[in-house]
């Protein structure tokens, strides 16, 4: 993958954090504030020569770490709702290069038409292929994403969404054995504050957990999230 220079990607994630937050007024409010949130945990750090390789770890990881799920040693034993939810709120969170387009539906239950095929690509690339997608109903905070085995497809509703947490990877860790170890701090969405000067101050991570990406011919997926002692994060 090619890197830009600082500038030239500030920018660019300034644009695409831009077009995130539109998306997220107009189609869901799915993250409030959290875009904006979420970049400027990435924008902190600058002092670190493999700060392109964090950013895009923490972009990856951004719609697991946002629900909190329960920890799990491998995937194939995790729970199924969380993987689920976390598939579609990735569609959710999707750029102004995403190939997806929804369908907005009316009726009994009224919202964002998603068809299931596109959910289940969506889980295969967070979560690969050692388990297989339950398309099922999930509840999401404050929300329902309700399954409709008729049509194929989810609806989302049009309503608020505030993550639990927002990531920030402090250490790298690459194995022989084709896996990819993340301590990954899980910063509370409700922690952040407003300095005098109007810009967000960065709260220390709530908790940390050590997160297991298997690496494949296409990219990585998520294969176990632990938790990880906090006396031994190198911050």
């Amino acid at each position: 993958m090619s890197q830009e220079n600082s500038n030239n990607k500030n920018k660019k994630r300034g644009h695409k954090g831009a077009f995130a937050l539109g998306l997220v007024i107009i189609c869901f409010a799915l993250v409030g504030i959290v875009t904006v949130v979420m970049h400027a945990v990435s924008g902190v750090q600058t002092l670190f020569n493999n700060e392109a390789q964090k950013t895009e770890y923490e972009d990856f990881l951004y719609p697991v770490v946002m629900l909190d799920p329960e920890v799990f040693d491998d995937v194939t034993t995790a729970d199924m709702s969380d993987l689920i939810a976390a598939s579609i709120l990735s569609l959710l969170s999707e750029d102004e290069n995403s190939p997806y387009e929804f369908e907005f539906v009316e009726g009994e239950t009224s919202g964002l038409a998603i068809p299931q095929d596109t959910v289940k690509d969506a889980f295969v690339s967070l979560f690969g292929t050692d388990i297989q997608p339950i398309h099922q109903s999930v509840e999401c905070s404050t929300c329902v994403f309700e399954y409709q085995s008729s049509s194929g497809r989810y609806v989302i509703p049009i309503t608020g969404y505030d993550p639990a947490y927002i990531p920030e990877v402090f250490d790298i860790d690459k194995t022989l054995e084709g896996t990819v170890s993340l301590t990954v701090g899980y910063i509370a969405y409700g922690d952040w504050e407003v300095d005098e000067n109007n810009e967000y101050t960065q709260p220390e991570p709530a908790k940390y957990r050590k997160i297991t990406l298997r690496e494949t011919d296409s990219g990585y997926y998520v294969s176990a999230i632990k938790n990880a002692d906090a006396t031994k994060v190198t911050k």
